[in-house]
């Protein structure tokens, strides 16, 4: 092996071997005189940044100790208040249309009509029951990491094997809608396969994903580190 640049040392103007060259650290150890040299155009790498420690953020409440780490996170929101109002609004409308419907012996189109916003009624308010009595727990214990939410039933509970990750990160998600852009955060995991798997999402803030990912890698005693894609630092 050849250098591509024929270098000589500054100290005794032998020319340098390959064999005597570290590229990785950027120095070099002349052959002749034995004196050490920083090789031409080297510039080390910036450190990586450190995140400073997320505080607990509103909303959220973290139980840690030697039986695990477990989080959990309230689901209520002030959207939610809006929500309720409108909820009232609309099934109380329903309510009074189908107890004229029935009441009166009102033809059976009038009964059927309004089924598409039953329909709509019924999702919007097991939507807003789950905004306001449903929380997540993010537990790290016995071996797994877990998701679970409730009380009321809703999708997207989790289990993954501590052994299988990797590293915990955080992504940002933008949507675009009629009213502009919206942005939420989700945590996602690594495993050691190279696969990545969406861990958590729904209405998280930046902090309360930062959170997350920061007491889970505290928990399985994983050391932070950049990963391509990820939440600006």
């Amino acid at each position: 092996m050849s250098l591509p640049v024929a270098i000589k040392c500054p100290n005794c103007a032998a020319q340098l071997k390959a064999s005597d060259c570290n590229p990785e650290k950027g120095t070099a150890q002349c052959g002749y005189c034995r004196s050490m040299i920083t090789l031409p155009g080297y510039r080390p790498a910036a450190p990586e940044k450190k995140r400073l420690t997320m505080p607990l953020p509103p909303g959220m409440t973290i139980d840690e100790s030697a039986a695990g780490t477990i989080i959990t996170r309230r689901w209520f929101n002030i959207a939610i208040v809006f929500l309720i109002f409108f909820c009232i609004a609309w099934d109380g409308f329903l309510v009074f249309w189908y107890g004229i419907a029935f009441s009166t012996g009102a033809p059976w189109i009038m009964t059927l009509f309004p089924l598409v916003h039953v329909a709509v009624g019924v999702g919007l308010t097991y939507f807003t029951l789950a905004g306001i009595f449903n929380r997540t727990w993010i537990k790290a214990a016995d071996g797994v990491v877990s998701i679970l939410h409730g009380p009321l039933p809703w999708m997207g509970n989790y289990t993954i094997p501590c052994s299988e990750i990797e590293q915990f990160y955080c992504k940002e998600r933008v949507s675009h809608g009629k009213n502009g852009p919206s942005i939420t955060y989700q945590v996602w995991v690594a495993r050691h396969d190279g696969t990545s798997q969406k861990l958590l999402a729904g209405s998280l803030t930046d902090d309360q994903a930062i959170f997350i990912e920061q007491r889970l890698e505290k928990a399985l005693g994983i050391a932070d580190r950049t990963i391509p894609g990820e939440l600006m630092r």
